[in-house]
């Protein structure tokens, strides 16, 4: 499946988070994880080096406005 269209897929799930604590959009967070997952990571440290390494690939389909 392309990116593009797990994108789209994911955007529809809906985020029952309260928005005033929110700072990334849950379709962000998915996307990350779902990514870093499958490209070997085994917890949410791992995740967030894949995220800072990988940060410019994911903005292509994300819109990780904090990063």
């Amino acid at each position: 499946m392309e990116l593009k269209k797990l994108m789209e897929h994911i955007s529809i799930i809906p985020d029952y988070r309260q928005a005033w604590k929110v700072e990334h959009k849950l379709s962000d967070i998915l996307l990350l994880t779902i990514c870093a997952v499958i490209s070997g990571a085994e917890g949410w440290e791992d995740i967030e080096v894949f995220g800072e390494t990988h940060l410019d690939f994911l903005k292509q389909y994300g819109d990780f406005e904090n990063g």
